[in-house]
């Protein structure tokens, strides 16, 4: 069974439904990263809201051909890879120092998507990768007249494209006119012909173009890509707020100029992210990645649920205390899931009436139904998971007198597998399978004296080894050692669990 899914085109500012252009199959494109330097939590942020969306989409039944670009030729890139070489550097190490920066920085991207369990795309191209459908493109577009060189550069003519501001909803009539613009950002009332292909200036890497030496402008990059590997349709694309204008609106132009007819059924754009009430800045010290967040203690995972708790399309102000409710509301889930995963006979009552017992297998397909409600509608996060914590305490309160049987528990972990293929974040994990640490997670703790880098999965005996170190140094009254071992394994997702009988349990966060 397929799930439909609305959500709120951007083209035409209203919730709509998905229609796929092949039936069942969902074709998605992404404005990747733009590789100069660390992603930021609130370009996390689109990624995370993406991610969901795909899930949701698999979920609800679709399969998804998602394409995510990596821009990895750019003002800030040549700008930062440059910065170092003598004037009369080749070309050859212009290009040279740009790739190192940029493979560097692509490395560590991806470290951040396995950490925070984003599913990677199917494709992932990069720019420099493309030159050639640039120029291909850049060439239709002169053809058709609505492009023309000057200077050694190429200009998109927006006298050519009536349709220009569609998805911005631009007043043409009040915009600025005058000469070309050869930078990549720009304020709305102040659109005019756009740069395709920028001539070459000293100091930067090039290539050999039909119009001579130069490099692509940034807006010419995803349409070339979307279309080489998507094709000349496309069901959603998705991206920040901040890229409506000018990217994507320029991204339509150069698209559809070439094709002559819609390329994006969907436009689908998350909204900013504030830090304690402010714009994020650097000025402000409240700039902050992922791995500023690894080192003050939070889990990724915690991260991941903050941000998709929240709804896409509102603005978000992180905080700390945020963190910490998130990671409240997962531990809630997670121990919801493992006394699912008992038989149920240390928590109940051993009654076998009571007066406000509910039905459990209704009680789950109710769940179910408002879940996938609010899943539908704009992916309505916020009352998709109020309805998997309404379950919580509904079967909680009935589990504590009347004991689930197994098969309604095994349809209770049924449900929380389903939705945690959209929100990755409660799986089952138990201890016996040594899974205390996701595949990919950035790791900076230092276990027994032995860093554990990204990938590793301790093992059982491992931690179990650790447990013993540390309740030796509270058997020795060395409690700084003791506290030390803890907040290593808390560091990498284990939590421990003294009992008063003075033994220690553990778990998987």
């Amino acid at each position: 069974m397929i799930r439909p899914i609305s959500l709120f085109n951007t083209l035409t500012r209203k919730v709509e439904p998905v229609v796929p252009l092949a039936p069942g199959l969902i074709k998605i494109y992404t404005c990747g990263p733009t590789v100069y330097n660390f992603a930021h939590i609130g370009n996390l942020r689109t990624f995370l809201f993406q991610d969901l969306m795909k899930r949701a989409f698999q979920a609800a039944g679709y399969q998804v051909r998602h394409c995510m670009n990596i821009t990895d030729v750019e003002d800030k890139i040549i700008r930062d890879s440059q910065a170092d070489l003598a004037p009369d550097a080749t070309n050859e190490a212009r290009h040279g120092a740009m790739q190192a920066l940029t493979n560097k920085y692509t490395a560590f991207f991806l470290d951040d998507l396995d950490a925070m369990r984003i599913q990677k795309p199917d494709e992932m191209p990069r720019a420099t990768d493309h030159i050639g459908q640039m120029k291909a493109l850049i060439q239709q577009l002169i053809e058709k007249g609505l492009a023309y060189a000057s200077e050694g550069s190429v200009y998109y003519r927006l006298a050519g494209f009536p349709h220009y501001g569609c998805l911005a909803h631009l007043d043409r009539e009040g915009m600025q006119s005058g000469a070309s613009v050869d930078v990549d950002e720009y304020e709305k009332d102040q659109a005019q012909d756009f740069v395709l292909w920028k001539a070459a200036k000293a100091g930067e890497p090039i290539w050999n173009s039909p119009w001579g030496p130069g490099r692509p402008g940034w807006h010419i990059e995803c349409s070339a890509m979307g279309m080489e590997h998507l094709g000349d349709r496309i069901d959603i694309h998705t991206g920040g707020v901040d890229l409506i204008f000018p990217h994507h609106e320029n991204e339509i132009a150069q698209s559809e100029g070439a094709l002559g007819h819609q390329w994006v059924n969907a436009w689908v754009h998350g909204e900013f992210l504030m830090v304690e009430g402010e714009k994020m800045s650097k000025s402000l010290g409240n700039f902050y990645t992922l791995r500023d967040l690894l080192e003050k203690g939070y889990d990724p995972i915690t991260f991941r649920y903050a941000i998709q708790s929240n709804h896409y399309r509102k603005l978000l102000n992180f905080s700390f205390e945020g963190l910490k409710a998130a990671e409240n509301s997962l531990k809630r889930i997670r121990a919801f899931r493992r006394r699912m995963e008992g038989d149920g006979a240390a928590q109940a009552g051993g009654g076998d009436t009571w007066q406000e017992a509910i039905e459990p297998s209704k009680r789950l397909e109710e769940a179910r139904a408002a879940f996938w409600l609010a899943m539908a509608d704009d992916l309505n996060t916020p009352e998709a998971l109020a309805a998997i914590f309404t379950l919580i305490s509904d079967l909680n309160a009935q589990d504590d007198r009347i004991a689930l049987t197994r098969e309604e528990r095994d349809a209770v972990l049924g449900f929380l597998d389903e939705t945690d293929s959209i929100f990755s974040a409660w799986p089952h994990q138990s201890p016996e399978d040594g899974h205390a640490v996701a595949p990919g997670q950035i790791l900076t703790a230092v276990l027994g004296g032995v860093v554990v880098h990204t990938g590793d999965v301790l093992s059982k005996d491992r931690i179990e080894a650790e447990v013993r170190a540390r309740s030796a140094a509270k058997a020795e009254k060395n409690w700084a050692e003791a506290d030390r071992i803890r907040d290593e394994l808390k560091a990498l997702g284990i939590v421990l669990e003294d009992h008063k009988d003075g033994t220690v349990g553990w778990h998987k966060a």
